[in-house]
């Protein structure tokens, strides 16, 4: 019995590691419209106060499959040259869960005239949970393997600093800094440990005509133990208030993206479709975006997206 109950911890901890490994962070294809979620420096760097609802569905047509939903907001401080953010986040995969809260604070140096500097912090903390009911186990008649997995409380951290005004950008910054380790179960499980990533972004916008504006814009991702990945994304703006993009992924993914503005409400689409093998198994995959700018005096150091 007892080398039975080893046998499924350890293919459990396989698994585990496996999943975590694969994604430990949630992927999103419209982060141009709110990189706080990727670099903490953002924070407060726009002149409204940006409050987003964002909810992807990865891989549809594959069961369990990733399923991320964001609700965010950030606001600057100007007396204080400062900006807070918050971002609650909801991240499934497979048999695994994670419900957490991020808290941003960002410090915002004026470098040169128009130009700003944010440096910032995000403090996280979420729970990671295992799924029960889709461990499979080998013997069902030992209630100890099912008792020893639970969820975890861990705490983690970014770090960011974000370049910008009103024509381009450039960020770095680096996710999951603790790199904490995530133990399921009693001292027979294995552990899994956070990864460090780390992201280089940056992007000009070319003003083409009155109406018509143009963005080219790059990001880089990496954490030296996965293949890196590099997002390639053009967007062009009309009007300031509509707008329409692809994006390519060297992971093997063309994105298409497009949304509108309409008085204080932002909308957006995008649809995600892999080039690769995996195309024949999935239907794409799908996310949405809804902001609310709520008004603030007008205020210098501020800078919009468009």
């Amino acid at each position: 019995m007892k080398i039975m109950r080893k046998l499924i911890i350890v293919i459990a901890a396989i698994v585990i590691t496996g999943t975590i490994s694969a994604q430990q962070i949630p992927l999103y294809s419209q982060y141009m419209f709110n990189k706080m979620l990727i670099n903490p420096g953002y924070t407060g760097s726009e002149a409204d106060i940006p409050v987003q609802l964002a909810v992807r569905q990865q891989w549809v047509g594959f069961e369990d499959a990733p399923s991320t939903q964001i609700l965010s907001g950030h606001y600057c401080f100007e007396n204080y040259n400062m900006g807070v953010g918050a971002v609650l986040f909801v991240d499934r995969f497979g048999h695994e869960r994670r419900i957490g809260f991020q808290a941003n604070y960002s410090y915002i140096l004026e470098v040169y005239e128009g130009t700003k500097l944010g440096l910032g912090l995000g403090l996280q903390v979420f729970q990671y949970q295992l799924n029960y009911d889709q461990l499979i186990a080998l013997d069902d008649a030992d209630p100890n393997i099912i008792a020893n997995v639970q969820s975890k409380i861990v705490p983690e951290s970014d770090f960011g600093a974000f370049l910008y005004n009103d024509t381009y950008f450039a960020g770095i910054s680096a996710n999951q800094m603790i790199g904490m380790p995530i133990k399921i179960g009693g001292e027979e499980m294995q552990m899994s440990r956070l990864v460090r990533h780390y992201n280089l972004m940056g992007g000009y916008k070319f003003t083409l005509s009155p109406e018509f504006e143009l963005e080219p814009s790059i990001l880089a991702k990496t954490s030296f133990k996965a293949p890196s990945q590099l997002d390639v994304n053009l967007r062009g703006i009309y009007q300031k208030n509509y707008w329409l993009g692809l994006s390519y992924r060297t992971a093997g993914d063309i994105v298409t993206f497009l949304g509108l503005r309409f008085n204080e409400f932002d909308f957006g689409i995008a649809a995600d479709f892999a080039t690769s093998d995996i195309a024949g198994y999935e239907s794409g995959s799908y996310e949405l975006m809804l902001t609310y700018r709520i008004p603030v005096a007008p205020k210098s150091n501020g800078t919009s997206k468009y």
